[in-house]
């Protein structure tokens, strides 16, 4: 109980430090709120040092709201959990269970038992009261190692992909959801499978998808370039002037986007038409203007200075049910600005459907509740 108080009293002050910055001693931690997501949140190295001792859950600060109902239904879940333990214990020990059941005190779901107290108290045999007293807790730390086995050994992933649903983990993700009013939205489908971004391939899904999207500084890729041509060069560099009053670029012409050459004897910046050049997932790629076979060839990559939104080529299959010929091959959409928002936008998942029938809502919620 002394235990329980400390850990309370530290807790709070934490909570009280974050709230509302009183200074202490600790190092500064990044301040960057990071969504919940199905599968996994993505935690920051630096703020793994200075981590709560636990979370208080308030709903659209601590606990987006769409999350929740499966917070409630998990309460009364483990409520019950933790009554069916005093009530086994004490039925064990022929203790009269004079009634049980489950209540709603305005959102608070909750389950409740009643035996006999005093008979309870009469008895002499400390090891019987400790028992039927501490079932409940019991009941509950086993009922959260084994969902923490069931969720950490990758059985609940394993148990739906011998159902309705197939792992795609080590191929890519699969799109649960995208946020309506955004640019994705209506050119990715939930249940299609993302394999690449850039040229960073996703095989270790979820990992891969949150480092790049989130961490990309420190990822070294080597950049490869795209093959065009000196005649498709557009004469006038507008599209190269880009500032906080054009962020995309001074061109009128959105379509035209700048590059810059990586051929290490030429480091000119070019305007060239985006789409034939990033949208094409068979373009030559190269290190130098050597590497490309057509006509007057230059080697370029996309070129945005530091600070400003840059493009995001993001490769995907469609749907496992599709009719389309070229339903497994690979295709390529352009995203241009802040990679984060990516992130906030697609929400994904190591689980995809087999057939379009097959609700994606079902892992979803078990894993939420679950977690």
């Amino acid at each position: 109980m002394v235990a329980g108080i400390v850990i309370m009293m530290i807790a709070g002050w934490r909570l009280l430090v974050g709230f509302f910055g009183v200074e202490t001693n600790d190092p500064p931690v990044s301040t960057k709120f990071v969504k919940r997501s199905f599968e996994e949140n993505h935690d920051h190295p630096e703020d793994k040092g200075n981590q709560q001792i636990f979370v208080p859950v308030i709903p659209g600060v601590t606990l987006p709201i769409s999350h929740f109902a499966y917070y409630l239904i998990a309460l009364l879940i483990c409520g019950m959990i933790h009554e069916a333990g005093h009530a086994i214990a004490a039925e064990t020990d022929d203790f009269k269970i004079r009634s049980a059941g489950i209540f709603l005190y305005i959102l608070y779901p909750g389950a409740f038992v009643e035996f006999d107290i005093d008979a309870l108290e009469g008895r002499d045999d400390r090891l019987t009261k400790l028992r039927v007293i501490c079932a409940g807790v019991w009941h509950n730390a086993v009922t959260f190692l084994l969902i923490y086995l069931i969720l950490s050994s990758g059985f609940f992933v394993i148990a739906l992909s011998s159902t309705a649903w197939r792992s795609v983990d080590g191929s890519g993700v699969s799109v649960v959801s995208i946020e309506e009013d955004t640019p994705l939205f209506g050119h990715i489908k939930p249940s299609m499978l993302i394999t690449k971004l850039d040229d960073f391939e996703l095989t270790e899904s979820l990992e891969s998808w949150n480092s790049y999207l989130l961490e990309r500084s420190k990822i070294n890729l080597n950049p490869t370039g795209f093959c065009a041509s000196k005649k498709d060069i557009i004469s006038s560099l507008d599209c190269c002037e880009i500032s906080g009053a054009h962020p995309y670029g001074n061109e009128r012409d959105k379509s035209i986007s700048c590059f810059k050459r990586i051929d290490r004897n030429k480091e000119e910046k070019v305007c060239l038409k985006t789409v034939p050049i990033l949208v094409n997932v068979n373009e030559q790629r190269c290190l130098r203007d050597d590497d490309c076979v057509r006509e007057s060839p230059i080697c370029v990559l996309p070129y945005t200075p530091d600070g400003f939104p840059k493009p995001l080529r993001i490769y995907y299959k469609d749907v496992p049910w599709s009719e389309k010929e070229d339903k497994d091959q690979e295709k390529v959409l352009l995203f241009l600005g802040e990679f984060e928002d990516v992130w906030e936008i697609v929400q994904v998942s190591v689980i995809q459907p087999r057939w379009s029938w097959v609700p994606m809502w079902i892992p979803e919620s078990l894993e939420l509740v679950l977690r």
